[in-house]
């Protein structure tokens, strides 16, 4: 599996130039209309129909909305094989990507090319939902999800998975386009327990995300992988409130220090845990101002 970020995400020519490079296949744009827009936005459906056609765009019609097509995802045809997709699409797609890189829903999934046309890919799609975890149902289309199942997938294993698409597209939490290429595997992979936890994992890894952001605007491009990393570690913790385990995680990914090392701290961190009635992060108010203060040196020396 090979992946590639582009240097400048906020240039449409990064994702125009990708899918032109498989000028000779379908290109495509997977939406999820669950995520509203402004009906005044050109990448809303009822604009893209009118830009595109009606019978550019299918339902890809998931298990659990099968009854309701308009609230399923949508594959909407940019361009055929040997045809240009048009520029000024592109670019607004991108730009409205990247303002909700951070979302946790999404309107705009991927950009797919692939040679199966449009009434074979919506089946495929449809069930690759239904069956790469052998659940009801797997929204791994969706953004955020997608990029987890990525950064915890082993290599070249996610990339067969996706096959007949041969690139797969979306927009990294960091901001910048991210691209898996598809590949014809000869066994079928199944999700690993690690890769499944981390997607039951899904909400509280974004909001680590968002609250990580919200100290540093700038995320790095394996910003998920990352997040994830450190989820998973503070979970071994056992600590019993979110908010305990969010502060934890999120002094991971921002400290150039492990405050759990400091003996006082790591006193109160085994007494939350001890005493799940007691929270780690209230507890951490008794520490006297001398504590912080050697810990900001030792960051700032680290």
């Amino acid at each position: 599996m090979s992946t590639s970020a582009a240097e400048n995400p906020t240039k449409s020519s990064t994702l125009a130039d990708i899918l032109e490079l498989k000028r000779d296949e379908y290109r495509y744009l997977l939406i999820d209309p669950l995520k509203t827009v402004s009906k005044v936005r050109p990448i809303h459906l009822s604009h893209l129909k009118k830009t595109l056609g009606d019978q550019a765009i299918r339902p890809v019609l998931r298990q659990d909305l099968v009854y309701s097509p308009q609230h399923c995802p949508q594959l909407v045809l940019l361009a055929e094989p040997g045809t240009e997709c048009d520029t000024a699409l592109v670019e607004s797609l991108v730009d409205y990507a990247a303002e909700e890189a951070l979302h946790e829903k999404r309107y705009l999934c991927a950009w797919l090319s692939s040679r199966q046309p449009p009434e074979q890919l919506v089946i495929t799609v449809a069930n690759w939902c239904n069956n790469l975890d052998n659940s009801e149902f797997f929204p791994f289309f969706e953004p955020h999800r997608f990029e987890l199942l990525h950064a915890t997938s082993p290599a070249n294993k996610l990339g067969g998975s996706i096959w007949p698409v041969s690139h797969w597209c979306y927009m990294n939490a960091a901001g910048n386009i991210t691209v898996v290429d598809g590949n014809e595997a000869t066994d079928k992979w199944q999700l690993t327990w690690g890769v499944q936890h981390a997607q039951q994992e899904a909400r509280m890894i974004w909001q680590l995300l968002f609250a990580w952001w919200r100290v540093c605007p700038t995320l790095p491009s394996d910003a998920v992988k990352q997040a994830a990393a450190a989820w998973r570690e503070v979970e071994k913790t056992e600590l019993t409130h979110i908010e305990d385990r969010l502060f934890l995680a999120l002094n991971r990914l921002t400290l150039q220090i492990n405050i759990e090392q400091h003996s006082q701290i790591n006193a109160l961190l085994q007494q939350a845990i001890a005493s799940p009635a007691l929270r780690f992060t209230q507890l951490l108010n008794s520490l006297p101002e001398s504590v912080w203060f050697e810990l900001d040196n030792l960051s700032l020396s680290s």
